[in-house]
């Protein structure tokens, strides 16, 4: 019982502070594992510029694309932004 409730604990545990997002790269898909800078019980992010070199524009960007940069910028970069000029979305650019 103690083993498995130990068990339990480091699952948790990993869940809170591991995630990860997926990239296109020459063709293939990777996934990046990396640790959390945060605990949350998200797993997956999305990296917007994992799969393209260009940087988004911040006038262009829908709701949903601003959130997405917002939480990866707060779990894997440990930045908290509000996405609101080109700069901040260049600040939360792939490392």
């Amino acid at each position: 019982m103690k083993k498995l409730l130990l068990l339990l604990a480091l699952i948790l545990l990993l869940l809170l502070n591991v995630g990860y997002y997926t990239e296109l790269e020459e063709a293939e898909t990777h996934t990046r594992w990396f640790l959390k800078q945060a605990p949350t019980l998200r797993l997956e992010f999305f990296n917007i510029h994992a799969n393209d070199g260009d940087y988004r524009r911040v006038e262009k960007l829908s709701d949903e694309q601003r959130q997405m940069i917002i939480d990866y910028c707060k779990y894997r970069l440990g930045i908290d932004t509000q996405v609101a000029t080109q700069a901040d979305i260049e600040r939360c650019a792939k490392l």
